[in-house]
């Protein structure tokens, strides 16, 4: 190291270990003065860059010696050297700042140094203070320099009072009692809520839905049923399609105001206009305005003419199956009503104030030992059959007995005039039900108005 001529033979304190050392004594008059030295910039140390003295000084301190006994002997000639990276401190117990050094530099102790260059002063100060055991502590508003990037965990003095119980459980991550009970209380409602409120309200939603559901499609397939009622109807009366001869007759029962529920439109047709329904083509002609005459079995050559004139509607009807025979009318479809459990199917709607039920012909089923089988002329005491592919203009009519009909229809002065809807029950053929064939019956609507009456 190098030390002030007016400081030989003192002591002066190394600013890299802090030993105290004595200065060689002076000897000679100091040689004259080397290059200037560099200041070096604040925070990185004192560091002298000098140039080795005139060779032959051999009492110069600069100057390169031999090897000797002296203290600052050298056996090359001296390095400047950089000092270590200090360590960070530890900021508790044993471990706090060094007391402070006597501000010994070798800028202080060389008055032929040039001085440093004024510089700016840190951005932080550093300004150790005492704790209570008397160590120097780094003040929580200023970051030494040699600190820079450097983070510590301050542990807390060790006579700190501890903190309460609550704030002591926030420190172990335990939540006080008081938010444990709150908590408690809170959690303990739900349930209550749920298990009272809401599973009860849940319940009966998905009863209520699941119930509506199945009623609305109940109401679904009863209208679904309701419009292909007179579509797929059971068979009945004296030749029941292709049905074997001989077998046991059994009359459909139903209410009363079955046969006049609305007809849906695909079963309805005009004048001229064919229909097909099953394996069979109905196809309206023509209406009539007539006297018909009606036939007793027995009587056969004596027909009986009605007491007043009837509406005729003819129907030219086909039988468009390859492989059976049936009858399209029959002659209980229009049989004669005069009240009773069991309207017939076939009727006439005059306006929408007025039905019409049947024809004049009373029926009786086959082999009735008590009563005499009727039809009405143009007709057979049997139905007439169709052949695969056959067709045949065959009739249906109003009772010309009822002077109610007569009256409505035709009456005096005043004869009806507007729309009529004539339905028609028929049979269709064979339907296929739970993998069996069955004969069924069907019922079909004819438009016109009384213009269209001939």
């Amino acid at each position: 190291m190098a030390v002030g001529s007016e400081h030989l033979g003192q002591q002066v304190r190394c600013p890299h270990c802090q030993q105290v050392v004595v200065a060689p004594p002076p000897a000679a008059p100091p040689p004259p003065a080397p290059n200037p030295i560099e200041a070096a910039p604040p925070g990185l140390g004192e560091t002298i860059l000098h140039t080795p003295a005139p060779p032959g000084d051999a009492e110069d301190i600069f100057s390169q010696t031999d090897v000797s006994e002296d203290l600052f002997g050298r056996s090359e000639a001296p390095r400047v050297e950089m000092p270590p990276e200090p360590l960070a401190p530890t900021l508790s117990g044993d471990n706090a700042f060094p007391p402070p050094q006597p501000e010994t530099t070798l800028a202080s102790t060389m008055p032929w140094a040039p001085p440093p260059e004024p510089s700016a002063a840190p951005p932080s100060t550093f300004a150790p203070f005492a704790g209570n055991d008397g160590t120097e502590v780094l003040p929580s508003s200023g970051t030494a320099p040699w600190m820079t990037g450097v983070t510590e965990t301050l542990a807390p003095p060790p006579d700190e009072a501890m903190p309460p119980a609550e704030e002591s459980s926030a420190i172990t991550n335990e939540p006080p009692a008081s938010l444990t009970r709150a908590r408690g209380q809170k959690e303990a409602k739900v349930p209550w809520f749920t298990l009272v409120v809401f599973l009860p309200l849940l319940l009966y939603a998905i009863v209520m839905t699941i119930s509506t559901a199945w009623l609305y499609y109940q109401v679904q397939d009863v209208q679904q049923q309701l419009r292909r009622r007179f579509e797929i109807m059971p068979d009945e009366g004296d030749k029941p399609g292709v049905e074997k001869k001989g077998k046991q007759l059994s009359l459909w029962k139903y209410k009363p105001d079955v046969p006049t529920r609305p007809l849906q439109e695909d079963l309805c047709t005009t004048l001229s206009q064919p229909l097909r329904i099953g394996d069979l083509e109905v196809t309206p002609e023509r209406v009539e305005r007539k006297r018909v005459r009606v036939i007793v079995d027995t009587f056969v050559d004596k027909p009986e003419p009605c007491d007043g004139d009837s509406l005729v509607l003819y129907l030219r009807m086909k039988n468009l199956s390859s492989e059976y025979a049936f009858a399209p009318l029959d002659n209980y479809f229009d049989r004669r009503y005069d009240g009773g459990a069991r309207p017939p199917f076939t009727l006439l709607e005059v306006g929408g104030n007025y039905r019409f039920y049947g024809g004049p012909a009373e029926w009786y089923p086959l082999g009735d030992p008590n009563n005499l089988r009727v039809w009405v002329e143009g007709r057979h005491n049997l139905p007439d059959v169709l052949e695969p592919g056959e067709e045949k203009e065959l009739f249906v009519c109003t009772n010309g007995y009822d002077p109610k009909v007569v009256a409505v229809l035709f009456g005096g002065s005043r004869p009806y005039h507007g729309k009529l809807l004539w339905r028609v029950r028929v049979r269709r053929g064979l339907v296929v039900h739970e993998g069996k064939e069955h004969s069924t019956t069907a019922v079909v609507g004819v438009r016109f108005s009384d213009k269209d009456i001939q």
